[in-house]
């Protein structure tokens, strides 16, 4: 029972370590409510209060989980679950926010803060106002900036109205990314870039965290459940510990799933949202935004909107002409891909097309009519394509290949545009110069259509970055047209 001073804390130690080295057994009672220096003489407590204390240090009571106390809570209403994104994004939850490359999964975290930090509606959507931190280790700070300019633009939103309530972060090129480490038995050690995302969170006072992604802040192994749970549970302890609501950015993987590793990912977190292209969609800057598990929301909700100069927007929140103006020139795209792929077929075959209306027979928008590569588009877009098609300079009539001892004419691509491989019954069909890639160099194909060329965005300037595509990406590995301006 050691006094209550310095002296007699360093007496109590000593006297135990040396009790102990002589095989004894040390419990030490502190005597509550001792005064500065005080020892037991000074104590106010009766027998039956020190009996209690001896027997707690002697026979501790045994560690258990934490129990709701019933009590209390029958004297309070319960609340329903809060959301920072209703329907989508749970309050003071981790949701998994997953996506196949190109599907616009940090454009989406980006902007979602923007909205959150701003109070501005995402995507039609009321969100919770609150500060909000987003930390990227895939893109620079120029990237970010590039980004934020156009986000700010397409929401109307002034960058200096953010400050001290936005707050974007770049680890790009940055070494110890990693938020924990796993150990030879595979427990997990919080790694050093865990307490300074969390001193981050407390000096930002974010109550939204985006963090993109989860390949360059998970170290272990995806595929082992113990390490993905563990990890999960490390990004929960901020949810609970500082009240903030976590979005952690992941790829899906290439079979088709809509997260990549162990099942873990989806099992350990309480909401999983999904971005993607909407299947049989010919346009390609539209996205949805679906609830790959929705614990606390409707399973099966979606929202509809699509990438547009580099930022997300819905349809209905552009101008009705500019609306019309994208629907005709993603149809124009369309039909002008389904004429190009008659065309590559028939051609590969041999079968000559000609744009000459006279020629009944091999009259290329009636003879393409008939494919089911034109999909039922009918000989008037048909048309309408082959004549965009000449004005693009995408195609040409020319020489085909040599028949019968004759040169065979007819309606082919141009040199500048030439064919992919396309499918053909031939074993040995006859290749063109403008038809063979190994002859003449693919330069990428315009998306452009003629009337819409002065209009920004991404239907009438390519579709949405895609690392798939290499004629997305300049020298540098850039999206194209980024750095500009």
């Amino acid at each position: 029972m050691p006094d209550n001073d310095g002296p007699g804390q360093d007496f109590a130690k000593r006297a135990a370590a040396d009790i102990e080295s002589h095989g004894g057994t040390v419990h030490v009672v502190d005597l509550p409510g001792l005064p500065p220096k005080g020892d037991i003489i000074d104590w106010t407590g009766t027998a039956e209060d020190l009996h209690a204390l001896v027997d707690k240090a002697v026979n501790p009571p045994a560690i258990t989980f934490p129990v709701a106390d019933l009590k209390a809570w029958s004297a309070i209403a319960a609340q329903p679950k809060g959301f920072t994104m209703p329907g989508f994004v749970p309050e003071k939850e981790l949701t998994l926010a997953t996506g196949a490359g190109g599907a616009n999964k940090s454009t989406f975290g980006q902007q979602l803060a923007t909205c959150v930090a701003a109070g501005v509606p995402m995507l039609g959507i009321e969100v919770k106002k609150g500060k909000a931190l987003y930390v990227t280790a895939e893109d620079d700070d120029a990237r970010l900036h590039w980004m934020q300019s156009h986000i700010c633009n397409a929401l109307g939103v002034r960058m200096t109205d953010l400050v001290g309530r936005l707050h974007l972060s770049s680890l790009r090129g940055r070494l110890g990314n990693e938020l924990a480490t796993f150990d030879v038995e595979g427990k997990l050690r919080p790694a050093p870039s865990f307490h300074v995302l969390r001193a981050t969170i407390e000096a930002s006072g974010a109550s939204l965290v985006v963090l993109d992604n989860a390949a360059h802040l998970f170290a272990g192994n995806e595929n082992d459940r113990q390490q993905v749970t563990a990890f999960v549970n490390l990004l929960y302890s901020l949810c609970q510990d500082l009240g903030a609501t976590i979005i952690l950015v992941a790829h899906s993987n290439k079979a088709g799933d809509t997260y990549s590793g162990s099942t873990a990912w989806l099992n350990a977190v309480r909401s999983q949202i999904v971005l993607s292209r909407p299947d049989g969609s010919i346009d390609p800057d539209e996205r949805v935004l679906s609830l790959g598990k929705a614990n606390y929301a409707r399973q099966g909700e979606e929202l509809r909107f699509r990438w547009h100069n580099f930022a997300l927007v819905r349809d209905e929140d552009l101008p009705a002409d500019h609306r019309a103006e994208i629907a005709a020139t993603i149809q124009a795209n369309h039909d002008n891909d389904l004429f190009l792929r008659c065309l590559d077929v028939r051609n590969g075959q041999e079968r000559a097309v000609s744009e000459n209306g006279a020629s009944a027979k091999t009259y290329a928008p009636k003879v393409f009519a008939d494919m089911p590569e034109s999909k039922g588009i009918g000989v008037r877009r048909l048309e309408a394509a082959m004549d965009r098609l000449f004005r693009m300079g995408q195609v040409e009539r020319g020489y085909l290949w040599r028949e019968d001892r004759k040169d065979k004419f007819g309606l082919r691509r141009t040199c500048a545009d030439p064919a992919p491989s396309a499918p053909t019954p031939r074993a040995d069909p006859a290749l063109t110069r403008c038809a063979d890639p190994a002859l003449t160099a693919r330069q990428p194909r315009a998306h452009t259509h003629p009337i819409s060329k002065d209009i920004p965005g991404a239907a009438f300037q390519g579709p949405a970055p895609d690392p798939d595509r290499d004629s997305d990406l300049d020298a540098d590995g850039d999206i194209i047209g980024w750095k500009e301006g």
